[in-house]
């Protein structure tokens, strides 16, 4: 306790130790600072705003528990092609050529960014591809150029904004809110300025719900819930965004239930502009649905819609050819992955080129050279309308594919498996979290052949990827473009919840993963080349 009061500083005097025109001010900031406050609080109906979007940002929690190291059978320990740590460095380097489209804005606006096919992005990566080939001592390379075939345009959006526009109803403070992670879908167009209406929540989108629910002259919100791959939702969103459209709707916005605040570029062909909504966005806009509704105001809900477009029909591309030549025939397997990739495109297909450049260092030392002959191809890929790199390829090598035995496709093919998680944010958004594994991957045989079939049972004992156990003839992405060639065609492609979204960044990438893949497809690869025509193609 102390045994005397406190004194006053000198100069100042005991019953007024501040001047009273600075006590004034003060008291005047403290009761706007309050009043500030309270307006936040009160702004959305004091709904927390999204985060802002971030690039090349993870949109998940990664964790501390990583996936458990790469099997190395007894043997194979001096194989370092396949070391996860080199093949990483290359992942690397081919997400950089991602990052420079953006940094040179060379899709428009610097919203849409990648190693886009018909465009420098993608050129630089496969002349990158191909210098890798020539550095591992592939003697014969080529890159092979193509035109775009005239009658499939390319739509490409340059520039967009969807903005919530704010009204004093929705609480003091409130102000536009614009939701970033909004991504137009091919072949949105507003060519009139921007387009105004107002938001209707139709849940799921069904004909049951759209029955009761009435969209003319607004703007209809889907909520989209990917099981996985967007690709499994398209048959569903893409339909019911058309219905939207015949009913009267002015604009379609699908809200996608996917990890953090990410821009997803899937779906096409809605029947008018329309957009996706990344998670962190779309549960904001969910929660003002139902604020608005609670409180009788859900007419007042508007946004306001700007894009701009261009649509390309003379644009060119390239794959990038690397053959080695078989010892005794010249019989050869296609080894494909494709170099586009919408945004960062770690994982699609980022993963999937490192993992064939580990391949091609591998089987191009000599000790290491196959009786039949191996052709590597770094595709122009399939995101591009009009330039199909497999199919482009088909046609310019017929010499080629005559003596095509199998074409292995690698897509996607590393990256960490991430799920809900239990917990809930403070604002209620469920987040996502990686486990120690990777995402599952389904292995495609379009012949089912048996022998094949028993190279992925024999091959995930050995060197422990995560395959689907059940069978499947799958062979999307490049499949469709090598099925000119009568051989089978044999796929590796995961179905995460990153796909072709920005969230696909290095950080998503395992890196045991790449090397789980690698070793395996090696194993495979030499099998296929002590087997028989007849195991292969039965």
């Amino acid at each position: 306790m102390l045994s005397s009061p406190l004194r006053p500083l000198p100069g100042l005097s005991p019953r007024r130790c501040l001047p009273r025109p600075l006590l004034s001010l003060i008291a005047s900031l403290l009761i706007a600072g309050t009043a500030q406050a309270q307006q936040a609080t009160d702004a959305w109906y004091g709904i927390t705003p999204p985060p802002a979007f971030q690039a090349h940002s993870l949109p998940a929690i990664l964790g501390e528990r990583s996936p458990p190291p790469a099997r190395v059978p007894s043997g194979e320990e001096a194989w370092q092609d396949f070391a996860g740590s080199r093949i990483l460095q290359d992942l690397k380097r081919i997400v950089q050529f991602s990052y420079q489209s953006r940094d040179d804005k060379e899709l428009g606006s610097g919203q849409l960014w990648g190693r886009v096919s018909g465009f420098p992005s993608a050129s630089r990566t496969v002349e990158w591809m191909v210098e890798q080939y020539r550095d591992a001592g592939i003697r014969t390379t080529e890159i092979q150029r193509f035109r775009q075939d005239g009658n499939s345009p390319f739509w490409m959006p340059l520039s967009w904004e969807v903005r919530l526009l704010a009204k004093p109803e929705f609480g003091a403070g409130s102000r536009d809110i614009v939701l970033d992670t909004a991504m137009p879908l091919a072949p949105s167009e507003i060519p009139s300025g921007p387009l105004r209406g107002q938001l209707v929540y139709v849940g799921k989108g069904s004909v049951s719900e759209l029955a009761h629910i009435d969209v003319r002259g607004k703007i209809a919100v889907q909520q989209i819930t990917p099981q996985a791959h967007m690709v499994f939702e398209r048959e569903l969103a893409v339909p019911n965004a058309q219905e939207m459209f015949r009913r009267g709707a002015i604009a379609v916005i699908n809200i996608v239930d996917l990890p953090g605040n990410e821009r997803a570029r899937d779906f096409s062909n809605c029947g008018g502009p329309c957009f996706n909504l990344g998670g962190r966005d779309g549960h904001f806009l969910t929660q003002l649905f139902n604020h608005a509704a609670e409180a009788g105001q859900e007419s007042l809900l508007e946004a306001e819609l700007q894009l701009r477009t261009a649509t390309y029909t003379a644009l060119s591309a390239e794959n990038g050819i690397g053959v080695i030549p078989g010892k005794s025939s010249s019989e050869n397997f296609i080894i494909n992955a494709h170099i586009d990739a919408w945004f960062d495109g770690a994982g699609d297909n980022g993963d999937g080129m490192a993992v064939q450049l580990a391949l091609a260092r591998y089987f191009a030392r000599p000790e290491n050279q196959l009786s039949r002959t191996l052709i590597f191809v770094a595709s122009a890929g399939h995101h591009s309308p009009g330039m199909n790199g497999p199919r482009n390829f088909v046609t310019m090598n017929p010499g080629i594919v005559s003596d095509t035995l199998l074409t292995l496709n690698i897509e996607h093919v590393a990256q960490r498996n991430f799920s809900p998680a239990r917990s809930v944010a403070e604002d209620g958004y469920r987040e996502y979290t990686a486990d120690a594994a990777e995402a599952p991957i389904v292995a495609g045989i379009t012949n089912q052949s048996p022998f094949l079939e028993q190279l992925f049972v024999d091959g995930t004992q050995l060197y422990g990827p995560n395959f689907v156990s059940g069978t499947s003839t799958m062979a999307s992405g490049e499949g469709g473009g090598y099925r000119g060639i009568s051989a089978p065609i044999v796929t590796l492609m995961q179905a995460p919840p990153l796909y072709h979204t920005s969230g696909e960044v290095l950080e998503a990438i395992s890196e045991p993963g790449l090397e789980r893949v690698a070793r395996f497809l090696a194993y495979f690869i030499k099998s296929l080349d002590q087997a028989s025509r007849e195991q292969i193609a039965p």
